[in-house]
This record gives C-alpha cells, structure tokens and sequence, in this order.
C-alpha cells in the first residue's frame, strides 16, 4: 500500500510499512512461509475489504520490493 494512502496516516507505528502489514509491534510478513502465501493472503484481504481486483493485483505486485522482502531476497 502506498504509504500516503494508509488509513493512519503519519500515526502509522513503523515508518517503512503500512498499518497493514505492521501492527501490534509486528510485522505480519514474519508469519507467512513465503512471499507467494503473503501476497496470497493480502490479495483475500485487500478484496474483501473492496478493493477492486486491479489495484489488489498490483499492491500484491509491488509488495516484493517492500524492505522485508526485498532484504530477504538479497540474503
């Protein structure tokens, strides 16, 4: 998610990911195996929340250059 478009704004608890994927002091990407049932599991997420299948698809997209992952693919 752009970070501009999060629902908490600037009060958003970690400066480098939305209120989606941090909240509570973690980061929910920690919980999946992979990438692939990340994107998997936000895509179900982002829809039922009604976001319409294009920006989902490209939210999903786009997460593999988030830091998480993007530092896990460099190790």
């Amino acid at each position: 998610m752009p970070l501009e478009k999060d629902p908490a704004g600037a009060a958003r608890e970690h400066p480098r990911y939305c209120t989606f994927c941090f909240s509570d002091g973690k980061l929910h990407a920690e919980q999946a195996a992979d990438l692939a049932s990340f994107q998997s599991s936000a895509y179900g997420s982002m829809r039922a929340r009604g976001v319409s299948w294009l920006p989902a698809r490209l939210f999903v997209f786009a997460m593999r250059f988030a830091p998480y992952w993007r530092d896990r693919r460099s190790s």
